[in-house]
């Protein structure tokens, strides 16, 4: 199958519940069937999640309901999910709810787990051009990537394999990143301390947006915490529901006023309703 382009996939939750939407969705076209494009929803973990499954199985199924194709977007995507697992392991491969004779639904993801390939024999595979030079991005995730001979190694293709300085920078960047999520990091900062940095786009992006997501998390937190002093613990489902699915900070910050002005949960429902 050939890449064709990434689509922006964002589609509308069912009521009360929260959006459901894929980290990377990208579109496929199969030169066997070329009426029938595929959709590969892209998903990054960073820690084990045992209902991981489950959530790309609903994304799976989101997609094929609603997304469409050709000049009358009437034909439907065939769809399929992918699992990059950057730290641990998937616990498990498949969701299989099907009967002896093979009718009912079974959910084979793609499932790549980072952390259980060679990093000394990915580097070569790398330099004999069995692998693309963006391999180098994942590599300090992988087991043996804190060896001083791998960095030495990874170093040596990048300079060899990226012309960029940029680009170079990005996969330093990038590098560090991994490396702290794989537990490396203090190996890799001694093993890059002479590398010409440049700064990244890309890393300051990401940490960017690990500022507004933190943001983001703490303002729901206090929020709910203040419902709950005011109105004790029991709050509705669809009140927490509503809160965890609000993407504006400045709206959780209004709402975070009207639950402290309002003499009542139902008065607070009604501010959420608005």
């Amino acid at each position: 199958m050939r890449f064709r382009e990434w689509l922006d996939t964002r589609t509308l939750p069912p009521p009360g519940r929260p959006e459901r939407t894929a980290d990377l969705v990208a579109a496929l076209d199969d030169p066997a069937a070329p009426t029938m494009p595929w959709l590969l929803v892209l998903e990054f973990q960073a820690q084990e999640d045992p209902d991981k499954l489950d959530v790309t199985l609903e994304e799976v199924a989101l997609l094929r309901s609603r997304a469409r194709h050709g000049e009358d977007r009437s034909g439907k995507y065939r769809v399929m999910a992918a699992l990059v697992y950057l730290r641990g392991h998937s616990p498990e491969d498949v969701v299989d709810m099907t009967l002896p004779d093979g009718s009912g639904t079974r959910h084979a993801p793609l499932i790549w787990n980072v952390a259980a390939d060679s990093a000394a024999e990915t580097l070569e595979a790398v330099a004999a051009g069995q692998r693309s030079w963006g391999t180098l991005f994942w590599v300090p995730l992988m087991a043996g990537s804190g060896d001083d001979t791998v960095i030495a190694r990874w170093k040596e293709l990048a300079v060899t394999l990226v012309a960029d300085k940029r680009m170079r920078g990005n996969l330093a960047g990038i590098a560090w990143v991994f490396a702290e999520l794989a537990g490396t990091m203090l190996a890799w900062k001694r093993g890059l301390e002479d590398w010409e940095m440049t700064e990244s786009q890309v890393v300051n992006n990401w940490i960017e947006k690990g500022r507004s997501e933190a943001k983001l998390e703490d303002a729901r937190a206090f929020l709910v915490r203040a419902l709950r002093r005011r109105f004790g613990e029991a709050l509705p489902s669809e009140v927490l529901e509503t809160i965890n699915a609000q993407p504006s900070t400045q709206m959780l910050e209004d709402w975070f006023d009207a639950a402290l002005s309002v003499t009542s949960l139902q008065d607070f429902v009604a501010v959420l309703r608005r």
